[in-house]
């Protein structure tokens, strides 16, 4: 199994996901990553995400047409959402997940989180889903091995919220940026 990252207009990469895996765990102390769906509880045993589902791994991309290069001006068109995705080991989330993509069910609110890790932890990047349907489940697990089995996981939305905090150089909060997209509208919400 791999992952398929997008880079430009026709380019696709696919990286192995014991690669990305191995990447994760070598930044483990950097940073803690979350993702809560409403109706599927995960394993995390962490005080502020409990009960979430540990992400290992995430991929999302955005792409805008534009034929800026073509010398016809600067037009541009409706933007390309890809599906986001996500990594974790197989847990009791598992069973859940491929239910909601068999059945295509609906999905009110998903929430990912990224983590500074440290003495005072601090949630940098928030990025909250709406209309969330799974379009895909992608187990995978081989006897060589060194961990558990993993899945990927992927879903489309209909709008998103993404909220970054910076930090000063003291390791504080020092404000925050936000942006909001209405996928189906393609317009700011």
């Amino acid at each position: 199994m791999c992952l398929r990252i997008h880079m430009g207009s026709s380019y696709t990469r696919c990286f192995a996901l014991g690669d990305i895996y191995k990447s994760a765990r070598e930044d483990i102390m950097a940073q803690d990553m979350f993702i809560k769906i409403d109706g599927i509880e995960g394993e995390s045993l962490d005080a502020n995400h409990k009960n979430e589902i540990q992400v290992l791994a995430w991929n999302w991309d955005v792409a805008q047409h534009s034929n800026m290069h073509s010398g016809s001006g600067g037009g541009s068109g409706k933007a390309s959402v890809s599906d986001f995705c996500f990594a974790h080991y197989i847990d009791k989330a598992s069973p859940n997940l491929l239910s909601y993509c068999l059945l295509g069910k609906h999905i009110k609110n998903v929430q990912f989180v990224l983590r500074k890790a440290g003495g005072d932890p601090l949630e940098y990047l928030t990025i909250k889903f709406t209309d969330v349907i799974i379009t895909r489940v992608d187990m995978a697990g081989s006897l060589e091995d060194e961990t558990r089995p993993r899945e990927e996981i992927r879903f489309s939305f209909s709008k998103m919220t993404q909220d970054y905090v910076m930090q000063n150089a003291e390791g504080q909060k020092s404000g925050a940026i936000s942006a909001n997209y209405d996928v189906k509208a393609n317009m700011h919400s």
